[in-house]
């Protein structure tokens, strides 16, 4: 897998929510709507998800998302990578 590219989208006072960003795969298929959000422990990425209720259950079930950590890690670094660089300038 290689992300080809990556677009970062700065949200002012969203409060924790810091930014959205999407990412291109093999120059194949893009991903939108990955959050970067600051977190107790840190920053981190979420992917897209929806609120599903069923039997007076609420969970969030995520629209895609890795399959393992070795893709996650490499997500993650690729778009606060570029999260950062865009913060700094």
């Amino acid at each position: 897998m290689e992300i080809t590219e990556v677009r970062i989208f700065k949200m002012e006072n969203k409060g924790k929510l810091l930014a959205y960003a999407n990412i291109v795969l093999n120059n194949s298929i893009i991903l939108k709507g990955i959050k970067v959000i600051n977190g107790a422990r840190g920053i981190f990425i979420a992917m897209p998800a929806k609120l599903n209720n069923r039997k007076g259950k609420s969970k969030f079930i995520e629209f895609y998302h890795p399959i393992n950590a070795q893709s996650r890690a490499i997500i993650e670094k690729a778009i606060l990578e570029e999260y950062k660089q865009i913060v700094t300038e």
